[in-house]
């Protein structure tokens, strides 16, 4: 383990190039408006408040139905903050557990801090999901980016002034090949020091249904895995949660799709 801890550290370190302050952006006003003008350069994302909700994005504006997204965001932050982890995967056993859904709002949520830029990397390529949920179509895909046929710039869209996501608008073959390669890595590094997001988050593919995730893993800092309630069995979580822990940090496990929750759980919105 501390072998992994050291390799991990180190990655981290050449990953680093760059003056950007801890979860959040350069100091140096040089470098501020170089990171400001790479940000506006990505073309907004336009949105149908309406279709949204029936995907179950509720996290742009808040509220009551934000609420769950909102205390994991911030149990998020604060363990990834403690630590100086800046990119998490998320992930989880099977296909159908809600990973999309939940990293979509995840970085919603996000995007309310305002002090903080997310990028969310759509890396489930062979089902992917989340160009559906925000209800987006377009030409260039991941894929394209990291195959370097098109500028992270060109293919990603911005929610706001702080959050981009990078979509899939059709499958992938083979993308364990792709995510080996030496060079997706220095890819990915270069997205890390052009926008310094506070966050960099990737909806990685089901760990149970190939080796993507596993080839993708040891590019960032922690995982989180998201179980299925009464879907997902204590034995493919156990599973997963060796796997992941030989290669990263496991951030801790989400019960999704749970039906039964107590009423008097926080406090109720009124306004």
């Amino acid at each position: 383990m501390e072998k992994l801890q050291a390799a991990l550290d180190q990655a981290r370190s050449k990953r680093g190039g760059g003056p950007a302050s801890k979860f959040g952006t350069s100091n140096q006003p040089a470098a501020s408006k170089r990171v400001k003008e790479a940000w506006e350069a990505i073309q907004p994302l336009e949105l149908s408040a309406g279709r949204l909700s029936n995907r179950r994005l509720v996290s742009i504006e808040g509220g009551p139905n934000a609420t769950p997204f909102d205390v994991l965001r911030t149990k998020i932050l604060q363990l990834m903050k403690a630590n100086d982890w800046r990119r998490v995967a998320i992930t989880s056993p099977s296909a159908g557990c809600g990973k999309t859904t939940l990293a979509a709002n995840l970085a919603a949520s996000f995007g309310r801090q305002v002090d903080m830029r997310t990028i969310l990397m759509d890396m489930d390529m062979r089902r992917p999901a989340l160009a559906k949920i925000l209800d987006h179509k377009g030409q260039h895909s991941v894929f394209d980016v990291l195959e370097e046929k098109v500028d992270f710039a060109d293919q990603a869209r911005r929610l706001g002034q702080n959050v981009a996501f990078s979509m899939n608008y059709m499958p992938a073959r083979e993308p364990a090949d792709l995510f080996l390669r030496k060079r997706t890595a220095e890819i990915i590094d270069t997205i890390e020091r052009t926008y310094e997001p506070g966050m960099l988050v990737f909806d990685m593919p089901p760990m149970l249904a190939n080796d993507d995730t596993a080839a993708f893993l040891p590019m960032v800092d922690c995982v989180l895995l998201v179980a299925e309630a009464e879907v997902s069995t204590v034995k493919q979580i156990d599973l997963c949660e060796k796997e992941l822990s030989e290669q990263t940090n496991v951030l801790g496990v989400v019960l999704n799709k749970c039906r039964f929750s107590e009423d008097d759980y926080g406090y109720k919105y009124k306004y």
